[in-house]
């Protein structure tokens, strides 16, 4: 059986291989993620950290746990570690994807979608859990990385992180004495997030099946881009966009392309104004500007902002406000 002693001094030599083992996987990770989703800062709800346990905290977890280890260092799996924080169940699913996918080889430790199909009257810890593996030597930052070095990989929504914030430290740790009471409550609140999952799943569904931003913002980006480069701000376009989805709907893309290729001295008056305020440099101006010159006192019924800021479109175009 292997001493403290061993323990420390095998760590403390090995220490340097999981920090640019975790440091490597996370590069990953995150690269391949880039491929799947359009803003991996918005997607990932908390910046993702590979961290090494404090050799105290492994120590007490090899001996001091109640569980017989054969091999104490070998069978610790999560000596380094990384967290992923996602807003959307589905989210989990995307990140599983990629670990799954890469040429190392990844086993699940903990599925909580199987949990909770095992266990449906029971609400407790609930978060995806990869111990993933080299199958060949890698050098990261000039430090050789043996075969089979372990590295746990936590996948959990925004709610989870929460929940295991709240009660890793708090109620699961043998050096807390924790009541029953305590134990409902806990449980009610994972029965709680749970439920709160499910909502955001079903509001995100239908954000996406109402929303009409990807069937136009890319194309006047398009438009836009061609004379000037556009400032995007993605909140701000959808905002106003939505204001108008009453007017949209009987409107087609070739309609407004129609509109500035009959009418170029438009794109001189955006230019013209460019710097004058940040509505001038969204796309959604070529959408003001087509309204404006079609459904004029509509627009100014459906405008969701301040006067001001339409007003000199209006009066762009010759108009009165």
């Amino acid at each position: 059986m292997m001493t403290e002693q061993e323990f420390t001094e095998k760590f403390n030599s090995k220490k340097h291989i999981y920090t640019a083992w975790g440091e490597y996987i996370k590069e990953i990770i995150i690269s391949e993620l880039t491929k799947d989703v359009e803003d991996v800062a918005t997607f990932l709800r908390i910046t993702p950290t590979s961290r090494v346990k404090e050799l105290n905290s492994l120590i007490q977890k090899a001996f001091y746990c109640g569980k017989e280890y054969s091999n104490p260092f070998d069978d610790i799996t999560d000596k380094v570690g990384i967290r992923f924080v996602v807003l959307l169940v589905d989210d989990i699913k995307t990140l599983s994807c990629i670990v799954e996918r890469q040429e190392w080889e990844s086993s699940k430790d903990r599925d909580f979608e199987k949990e909770r199909l095992d266990n449906p009257n029971i609400f407790t810890y609930q978060s995806v859990h990869y111990i993933v593996r080299n199958r060949k030597v890698i050098k990261f930052e000039d430090i050789e990385i043996p075969i089979g070095t372990p590295c746990e990989v936590q996948i959990r929504t925004l709610l989870q992180h929460a929940y295991s914030e709240l009660t890793h430290d708090t109620v699961y740790k043998p050096k807390t004495r924790t009541l029953p009471k305590m134990h409902r409550l806990i449980a009610q609140s994972m029965a709680l997030i749970e439920t709160t999952d499910k909502i955001f799943e079903e509001v995100n569904d239908m954000l996406k099946a109402n929303s009409n931003e990807h069937l136009l913002l890319p194309e006047l980006t398009t438009i836009y881009s061609s004379f000037k480069e556009p400032e995007f701000e993605k909140g701000l376009n959808i905002f106003i966009l939505d204001a108008y989805k009453e007017l949209m709907v009987s409107v087609q893309m070739h309609e407004i392309s129609t509109y500035f290729r009959e009418h170029p001295y438009v794109f001189d008056l955006i230019k013209k104004n460019y710097d004058r305020n940040l509505l001038y440099r969204q796309p959604i101006v070529l959408v003001l500007y087509y309204l404006i010159a079609k459904k004029r006192s509509q627009v100014k019924q459906y405008w969701p902002l301040t006067p001001a800021l339409l007003h000199p479109l209006f009066v762009d175009l010759g108009y009165s406000f």
